[in-house]
């Protein structure tokens, strides 16, 4: 039975993790899912030592992949923050306006930001955007934690063929 080591258990860990999407903007400036990211990446970021030719050779085509899909989460993030902020800046301009009616107008009081943002929050359309907001959020983090794990890699791997490379040299001894 082999032993269980830390890293295998930080693995474990990983791989159990839900998958979430990247999203992509399309011509009409709507937001869709574009690409689902799977715990199986995990197994991409560990450095695999029978194979290091073949991962140094395809690192920066992970690292290049994955600044796209970060860039393109946070393009999404913007446009999600864009939204929302023109909501709320709408829902601000219709509770802080004087009601059209005289009779109604005349004993109105200009609401405190407090409490127009308290009555905005409590809106169905509120918790819609929000939960975009958070959505795109937590893709970017992802993706951005993602392509930080292969730049890390990177760097391990760089180490790793330094060392391999002087254990391999000849070295004279007197």
């Amino acid at each position: 039975m082999s032993e269980v080591t830390l890293l295998d258990q930080y693995i474990a860990r990983l791989q159990n993790i839900r998958p979430f999407n990247i999203y992509n903007i399309d011509d009409q400036g709507n937001v869709n899912p574009w690409y689902e990211v799977t715990p199986e990446v995990v197994r991409d970021l560990v450095i695999q030592t029978y194979d290091l030719q073949t991962q140094v050779q395809i690192i920066s085509t992970q690292i290049q992949f994955w600044g796209r899909m970060e860039s393109q989460a946070k393009r999404v993030w913007q446009i999600e923050e864009r939204n929302y902020r023109r909501w709320r800046d709408g829902q601000y301009l219709a509770l802080s306006q004087p009601p059209s009616d005289l009779i109604e107008a005349k004993d109105w009081k200009k609401p405190t930001e407090k409490k127009i943002e308290a009555l905005y929050r409590q809106t169905p359309e509120y918790d819609h955007y929000w939960a975009a907001v958070e959505r795109a959020e937590e893709a970017f983090n992802g993706a951005h934690a993602i392509l930080e794990g292969f730049r890390a890699k990177k760097d391990m791997l760089r180490s790793h063929v330094y060392r391999s490379r002087e254990d391999g040299q000849a070295r004279m001894s007197v």
